[in-house]
Order: structure tokens, then sequence, then C-alpha cells
């Protein structure tokens, strides 16, 4: 069952590297790092580990990490059941649950490969370790990974429910993710972008402020990848009787 979910993992890898759009958000997972490296050729800012934060809080987890996300979620099956390729891994005598396995790790596993170096760099860059920022910068790398995850199942599940994923998941990015769900107390409890602070926020407490408490974090963490890779499995069991109807 490993080689047959490794087989899956590496085709679904290679089509990802090579579509166009997936090489435009390795540009986008770079562009924290750029930014880094052009502060620091700047100067070392007067507040580092602000300017850290900043970036790691405002930019990697709040827009980098969700748009490679979904780009690289939404393409792992849902490009495939798009111009009916899909059709031939469906018939063959693989548990639904196995294909979804070697999506999901195609998927997350290039998305966090993608971000969470990125993010480490970037913090390194900026602050070095001065005022914990290196602290500070592998919390941050750790949960950009654990985000890449939940991020991905989202996606994953989105793209077999609808041949529109990438725009509803590009609506619910900016609209929930960047902007309502920080609005509100209630809302962050059901928000990715909090789950993954959160749990910075448990790997570094003395330097990460996160709103959420580390329980809610880690058990909204668990839920959403455990619902997520159940609907993602059903959706697509779904979709094989549709097929063949």
């Amino acid at each position: 069952m490993n080689s047959v979910v490794g087989a899956i993992a590496n085709v679904t890898l290679r089509a990802l590297l090579s579509r166009r759009r997936s090489l435009l958000m390795l540009l986008l997972a770079l562009s924290p790092l750029l930014l880094a490296l052009l502060i620091r050729a700047a100067g070392r800012p007067v507040d580092p580990v602000r300017v850290e934060r900043n970036l790691l809080d405002g930019l990697v987890i709040r827009t980098v990490l969700p748009l490679v996300a979904l780009v690289l979620g939404t393409g792992a099956m849902g490009s495939e059941l798009e111009d009916g390729t899909g059709v031939y891994l469906l018939t063959k005598p693989v548990p639904r649950w196995v294909i979804m396995a070697a999506k999901f790790l195609a998927a997350a596993g290039l998305t966090a490969a993608l971000v969470a170096p990125a993010a480490l760099l970037t913090g390194l860059l900026v602050a070095g370790d001065q005022g914990g920022g290196a602290g500070i910068a592998f919390a941050y790398a750790i949960a950009t990974a654990i985000g890449a995850l939940l991020y991905t199942g989202i996606f994953l599940a989105l793209s077999i429910a609808t041949g529109r994923a990438l725009i509803i998941g590009l609506v619910y990015t900016l609209l929930w993710e960047g902007l309502l769900a920080g609005l509100f107390a209630g809302s962050r409890a059901f928000s990715v972008r909090e789950y993954t602070i959160g749990i910075a926020g448990l790997l570094d407490p003395g330097h990460v402020t996160a709103q959420l408490d580390p329980v809610t974090a880690v058990v909204g963490s668990v839920a959403v990848f455990g619902l997520s890779f159940f609907l993602a499995t059903q959706l697509l069991a779904n979709y094989q009787v549709r097929g063949a109807d």
C-alpha cells in the first residue's frame, strides 16, 4: 500500500511542478525572503523582532501560505477531474482514502517545502538571534508547515466538490482568513490562520503573542485536518458514482 501511495504522490508532485502557475507559487513563496534580503541590505532595523513578527504574521501566514496552498491543493486533484485524466485513476482498484492520502502528501508536502524554509530564513535574516528572533523564526516555520497541512486539506476537498474551487478558495482566503476572522473574538476559533499563529505561540510563548489559547489551536487543527480528509475521501467516492452513471 505504501508503494501505491508513493507512486501516486510522485506522479502528482511532478504534475504540480510542471504547471506554470505552480512555478509562480515558488516566486510567491520566495517573496518574504527577498523582502528580508532588502531589509537586511538597508541595515538592521531598530526593532528587528517587531519587523520579523510583522513579516511572518502579516505576509507569510496571512497571504503567502494560504495562496500557495490554494493553488497546489486545488491542482493536485481538481485539475485531473476537470481535464478528465482523473477518471483513469478512479477506475483503478485503489481505495479512495489511499488516493487522497497520496494527493494530500504531494500537495501539502510541496506547500510546506516552499513556505516553511522561506519563513525560517526570513526570520533569521531580519532578526537573527537578537531578542529571541531565532526562536520566533523556528516557531513560525514549524507552525507554517502545520498550517500547510490544514489549508491543503481544505482546498483539496473543495477542488473535488466544485470546479470553481480556485475562485471560492480565493474568496475564502482573502475575505475570511485575511479580514473577518481577526475582527471578532468568536471567529478566531474557526480560522486556520489563528490556529497557525496559536501553534507558533505554543512553541515560543515568550515571544509570539497568539489570540487563541494553545488547546484551542491544537484541537482546532486536528479537527480541520481530520474533517477535511474525511470529506475529500467521501466526495471522491461519490464522484466515481456520478461518473459511472
